[in-house]
């Protein structure tokens, strides 16, 4: 599962600097099936909440919900105000797989909501996630996502979900399609991009 983090207003405020360089977010869940430690959403948040207290400062998460390209997408929106009032919002996405085996739906849309909110916050408190496993709901995708298969080389990088969901969304001819049905072909998100391509093939006509 990938997460787009997007910053969509930023104000470098004394208050946000001094609360990314106290702010200590320990790896303190442990992932039974991958035996590693992991930071969830909820850790960052219980950090976090004293230093808001102590600078007087304060965090709403939001979420919202969209469809793009037939695949349900949600976008965590977290926004932190200063103690003089000042703004910053920043958001990232994170696609839905809403026939992951073993969840009902609602568990799938909390699962992907968890994990774009704690990417919104990596990106607002300068969090570095990048080379972290994810939590046990994404594992499994995650080590399916990284095995080698037809399509990719062993030194491939990871593929990008939501930047395809663009791209198919705005294509403008099938070749288009084409070069991203043979990157996504055989790997974990075959059925979600076979979607997508159909249902821009159906509104332009192909």
């Amino acid at each position: 599962m990938n997460a787009q983090v997007h910053t969509t207003q930023i104000t470098m405020t004394h208050d946000l600097v001094s609360i990314q360089q106290e702010l200590k977010a320990p790896k303190d869940k442990f992932n039974s099936f991958g035996k590693y430690h992991y930071r969830s959403c909820e850790s960052i948040l219980e950090a976090v909440k004293p230093l808001l207290k102590k600078y007087n400062c304060s965090l709403v998460l939001l979420d919202e919900s969209k469809e793009l390209c037939g695949i349900p997408v949600i976008t965590a929106i977290a926004k932190f105000t200063d103690s003089k009032g000042n703004e910053t919002i920043v958001q990232a996405e994170a696609g839905v797989e809403v026939n992951k085996k073993g969840m009902d739906i609602a568990q799938t849309f909390g699962a992907s909501s968890s994990y774009a909110r704690k990417y919104a916050l990596n990106g607002l408190f300068l969090i570095d996630d990048s080379k972290d496993p994810d939590s046990d709901e994404f594992h499994n995708q995650t080590k399916a996502n990284n095995q080698p298969t037809n399509n990719q080389k062993t030194n491939a990088p990871p593929l990008n979900t939501q930047q395809a969901f663009r791209d198919i969304q705005n294509a403008n001819n099938k070749n288009v399609l084409i070069t991203i049905w043979n990157t996504f072909k055989g790997t974990p998100y075959e059925q979600q991009i076979q979607a997508s391509i159909k249902a821009k093939r159906d509104q332009m006509g192909w």
